[in-house]
């Protein structure tokens, strides 16, 4: 993990910039696909990305504010959900 990323104490962010003056600005993007929340393909390609801002915490007596690239996913391959025995 970068000192970026241990600043931010999130491993699944790629940190691509850091900007610091009277707060500390992080922009990010995830690192990893996740698998389809509703059928749990991994077969997902990126539509398109979304842009979020999140004031996340103080560093010190500086106010972080995290820039999100989140991309929206689209599933290429469907497949139904996995039956689960309990």
């Amino acid at each position: 993990m970068s000192h970026a990323g241990t600043i931010l104490g999130i491993s699944e962010l790629e940190i691509e910039r850091v900007h610091r003056h009277d707060f500390i600005e992080v922009w990010a993007k995830p690192t990893k696909k996740p698998q389809c929340k509703h059928c749990e393909s991994r077969h997902l390609r990126i539509k398109a990305t979304h842009k979020r801002t999140v004031k996340h915490t103080r560093q010190g007596n500086q106010v972080l504010t995290l820039h999100l690239k989140v991309p929206k996913y689209h599933v290429t391959v469907h497949q139904g959900p996995i039956d689960r025995q309990l």
